[in-house]
């Protein structure tokens, strides 16, 4: 089977794993890029492209429309079985450009819906559509009548994967007491900051946004960006890695959630009722429904590190089980078989 696959060539990203997995169980699998051709390949001047290019897809749909209409002809020279999509902003035009009888096209959303800009992807005729969200499988198949199926995220064991020593001998190494990482936004600087003024110590990864970051919490920031084996070890040492998710996560919980748990790390997180499905232990060990509580369980565990071994160990091989992009790239392949 050859797969064409519609997002952003970069290691980390959703689609690069979906093409690590797909390629590892022997599948060809390529990733379309917009943004792979000249002039977005001037390394210095990508950015400044990249913003331009946004405003013209913004505000010009004959511009929108043709930059989707020439990755669609790329595709169509490749000439694959099955296209998957991420990008949430592709234009509709380019989901019928290749579209054929024995070719299915499907969408797959990582993000929250706050990402659904002009929601081209209710809009395009897709094949089927996969979100992680229980509230937006509901509006989307029971109001929008659209072909929607539920997913779970996963990790990358490849990628992202758990450190061979003791979890006790690698936050010995690494001695942080709690950590979180990714885009530092004022939703996460927020709690954050709650937990550094009742006096824990928390080490920040990521990247800091260009406003509105809470200079207190410049002594947490590492100015590290952490990516493959290195943030599989960074999480793994932390004692515990703090992952409140975005607000816009309704039902549903973040990338880092499976990434975490993949790597072995004990995980403290927003409270949701998804994780009583997700989870092999109580949810309500290992999560929060206010800041202070957040804080009070991280208190507990950080005087209670056999408890953390436990339950983070539980949890990594529960995982590995069941979440890895291996597993879910069959899901998916599984689910087109039924179109």
């Amino acid at each position: 089977m050859r797969i064409a696959i519609i997002g952003a060539n970069a290691p980390d990203s959703m689609e690069w794993h979906f093409a690590d997995a797909f390629q590892f169980a022997g599948y060809e699998a390529k990733i379309f890029d917009i943004y792979e051709k000249f002039p977005y390949t001037v390394k210095r001047l990508k950015h400044y492209f990249q913003v331009l290019d946004k405003i013209g897809r913004t505000y010009s749909d004959s511009y929108d429309r043709k930059r989707f209409l020439s990755v669609a002809n790329s595709i169509n020279e490749y000439n694959p079985d099955l296209v998957i999509c991420f990008y949430r902003d592709i234009h509709p035009a380019f989901v019928d450009a290749v579209k054929s009888k024995n070719r299915r096209v499907i969408h797959v959303n990582p993000d929250a819906l706050t990402s659904f800009g002009y929601q081209q992807v209710i809009a395009a005729n897709y094949d089927a559509l996969f979100t992680k969200d229980p509230y937006i499988l509901e509006f989307m198949k029971n109001k929008a009548k659209l072909n929607a199926y539920i997913y779970n995220e996963a990790f990358n064991q490849r990628y992202n994967p758990k450190p061979a020593c003791t979890k006790a001998e690698m936050e010995k190494e690494m001695n942080v007491d709690v950590m979180t990482y990714g885009t530092l936004y004022p939703y996460r600087a927020r709690m954050v900051r709650a937990l550094v003024d009742e006096g824990i110590n928390v080490k920040l990864y990521g990247v800091v946004p260009h406003r509105f970051f809470d200079k207190a919490l410049e002594k947490c920031y590492t100015g590290k960006y952490i990516v493959g084996e290195e943030k599989a070890r960074t999480i793994y040492g932390a004692k515990i890695m703090f992952n409140n998710f975005h607000f816009a996560e309704i039902e549903s919980v973040n990338c880092r959630f499976f990434e975490a748990n993949g790597c072995g790390a004990f995980q403290l997180c927003d409270y949701k009722p998804i994780l009583k499905d997700l989870l092999p232990v109580d949810p309500e060990l290992v999560s929060f429904k206010t800041i202070d509580e957040g804080a009070e369980k991280v208190r507990y565990y950080l005087a209670h590190p056999e408890e953390r071994y436990a339950i983070a160990e539980k949890v990594y091989q529960h995982f590995l089980e069941h979440y890895t992009y291996d597993h879910l790239i069959q899901y998916i392949l599984k689910t087109v078989e039924t179109l």
